[in-house]
């Protein structure tokens, strides 16, 4: 899939520009396990993440990983951003990294 024509930006809290988007990622699950994940270009859903984690019916049959499973099964699934390079100049990017780590008193 060309997913490069499709790029967007991530937004921390702040709305800084923090990384680009390259794609989507839906993971799935049958019964609680994982049995593997399909890449998309764009999102199928408002809220990626555990929080958007939702059960589906297969509408047709699908190949997930190395096995093919069959229409009307219910699986449960999730979706992520497939995050590239931090934007901005040098410095930004340091910047980003030095103030995502977390430091305490010890």
């Amino acid at each position: 899939m060309a997913m490069q024509n499709h790029k967007q930006i991530r937004y921390m809290e702040d709305n800084k520009v923090m990384f680009e988007v390259f794609g989507y990622s839906v993971d799935y699950r049958l019964r609680g396990k994982y049995i593997g994940s399909v890449n998309i270009d764009t999102p199928d859903r408002e809220i990626s993440g555990y929080r958007g984690r939702r059960f589906e019916i297969l509408k047709e049959d699908m190949k997930i990983g190395k096995k093919v499973y069959k229409k009307g099964t219910e699986v449960q699934t999730e979706m992520f951003p497939l995050c590239g390079r931090i934007k901005g100049s040098k410095e930004d990017q340091l910047n980003v990294l030095y103030n995502s780590r977390i430091y305490y008193n010890g």
